[in-house]
């Protein structure tokens, strides 16, 4: 799986030429300005349907990180479009030292037309269940959108995907960060843009678990 990752740029200076080659595009959270509801159903703003344009345009699966306000609900979010289709917007469901944000209802994964793709939004990487829960339902990975970097997210991302056999991608305001199947860095950049080679391809353990009392 080749992925572009972009940690400062907004879709509105990208191209679909420069996705040529790549399987998934990401963008941190400024790939896209604030996502008022209100005003993309009544039409005086169009951000969603750019996103999507620009996915349809240059045939791409693209995931972003956006701040939406739904009616004065305020949220960290994610977008992701496939081939021009808009499939959905997660929200942060953790709040840490009160950030402001509201809290969203759940997590998802994604079936694009190339890979089941779970995707974290900010404060949620310290919630291990949420990456054992898409590791269950059979994500190929995980991209992680944070809006700051943090030493500890290196040692949670390598952690995760050690433990739950998932590729992950961190990409935060500063830098880009990608694990393979067993925890190791393969690949990222501090440059702003990255060209990640993601393995995929899953592996299964056999584990056995002796123990005292009815299972």
């Amino acid at each position: 799986m080749k992925v572009l990752c972009y940690n400062l740029t907004n879709t509105k200076n990208a191209t679909p030429k420069q996705f040529d080659g790549y399987d998934v595009v990401v963008f941190g959270f400024d790939g896209l300005e604030k996502i008022r509801y209100k005003n993309e159903l009544n039409g005086t703003e169009s951000v969603l349907q750019n996103f999507a344009s620009l996915s349809k345009t240059s045939k791409k699966i693209i995931v972003s990180g956006a701040i939406t306000d739904n009616y004065g609900i305020v949220r960290r979010s994610a977008v992701i479009a496939d081939n021009g289709k808009l499939l959905g917007i997660s929200d942060m469901n953790l709040n840490v030292n009160s950030s402001g944000y509201s809290q969203g209802g759940g997590y998802r994964v994604y079936q694009t037309s190339k890979s089941r793709i779970g995707v974290i939004i900010g404060d949620d990487i310290i919630d291990y269940d949420a990456i054992k829960s898409m590791s269950l339902c059979d994500a190929d990975f995980i991209i992680v959108i944070e809006n700051e970097e943090k030493p500890q997210y290196e040692l949670l991302i390598r952690a995760y995907s050690y433990l739950f056999g998932l590729p992950i991608i961190l990409i935060s305001s500063s830098n880009t960060l990608a694990t393979d199947l067993s925890g190791e860095i393969c690949g990222g950049s501090r440059d702003g843009v990255s060209d990640i080679i993601l393995p995929t391809k899953k592996t299964y353990r056999v584990i056995q678990n002796k123990r005292r009392g009815v299972f």
